[in-house]
């Protein structure tokens, strides 16, 4: 369980970075939009590589991303694939002296985040965890409101359609390929949220864990966590992905003077049911382009301080969590 920042050497001065996409799946599109159509000024998409090789003017196609890797005008890339793959692509892409940016989760187990990070300190590059919740424009007032702050209860919400946004036989179900359901991939975002807006908080323990699957599915559609931290800190998780009705994002954090909520749907931050920080107060859905905005912007950073920004709490948690429940126990 820990949090990683390591700081190798920097040969990247300034930006524009020149940047590759590697997928060009339905995270892939959100990554090139929120390059190419935000105003962004830091990258500059040089290249993509998908198996399906797609055709966009002025940008170099590849349908095998080693030829994407070899391509000497390409200084940093952004891998967007599905999570079974992310670990041989980031080695990879470390080895021909790529700086990196992974989508979450950054892989499926915590040893290969580990290899990942430390093979990434080995060639002196960058590797980026992009936990992209993490930058909705909520978590940042929170992260100001709450520090310092006592926080002895936290409670995280989400329910949707996930069929919604995923095709019922896309890979976001496959065991295989995800690494698990609701938990690994929405939950994931919200545990990072925690973990930004609570740096210094102490390690989160699964007391309990229950899961349950829709008919039909592989992996697990709804969540129920219960977990502990500190000497008196306690939790919930409760998460459902055959959501029927408005969509909701909400984490609350609970303190001796109040309760302090997180909705990443609505982007605002409240305290007791009041309106401390919203952008819209009236959003249905999760404003991506924004937290994508922010990912490229924290990327660019990362690369001019020649810095990684890594994180296996979140992931250590889940494959807990996992475990209690007998839930993939083969992995």
């Amino acid at each position: 369980y820990n949090f990683v920042v390591t700081f190798p050497k920097s040969e990247l001065k300034k930006s524009p970075f020149n940047l590759g996409l590697i997928g060009f799946g339905n995270i892939g599109r959100v990554h090139y939009d929120a390059l190419t159509k935000s105003g962004q000024l830091d990258f500059v998409v040089q290249a993509i590589a998908d198996i399906n090789q797609p055709t966009i003017s002025n940008i170099r196609s590849y349908g095998d991303y080693r030829e994407l890797l070899r391509n000497p005008e390409i200084q940093a890339v952004s891998i967007n694939t599905p999570p079974n793959t992310h670990h041989q692509l980031v080695i990879e892409a470390l080895k021909e002296g790529e700086h990196v940016l992974v989508e979450k989760p950054p892989a499926l187990t915590v040893a290969q985040c580990d290899q990942m990070i430390n093979f990434a300190v080995q060639k002196e590059k960058v590797l980026f965890m992009a936990f992209h919740a993490r930058y909705n424009h909520a978590v940042a007032a929170a992260r100001s409101e709450l520090k310092g702050k006592n926080v002895e209860k936290i409670d995280i919400q989400y329910a949707e359609y996930a069929p919604k946004y995923h095709s019922v036989d896309g890979w976001i179900f496959d065991p295989e390929v995800a690494g698990g359901g609701v938990l690994m991939d929405s939950g994931i975002n919200a545990l990072s949220i925690v973990t930004s807006v609570l740096p210094d908080l102490p390690v989160l323990s699964v007391r309990e864990a229950q899961f349950r699957k829709a008919n039909g599915f592989r992996v697990e559609t709804e969540a129920d966590v219960a977990f502990s931290f500190g000497d008196k800190g306690t939790g919930t998780i409760a998460m459902d992905w055959m959501h029927q009705g408005p969509e909701m994002r909400k984490i609350t954090f609970g303190t001796d003077q109040g309760q302090y909520s997180v909705d990443i749907v609505k982007n605002i931050f409240s305290k007791n049911g009041d309106v401390l920080d919203g952008a819209d107060t009236t959003r249905a859905a999760v404003d991506q382009e924004s937290e994508y905005r922010g990912v490229y912007q924290d990327f660019a950073r990362h690369l001019l301080l020649g810095g990684s920004l890594t994180s296996t709490k979140e992931l250590a948690f889940i494959k807990e969590a996992y475990r209690k429940a007998g839930l993939y126990s083969k992995k």
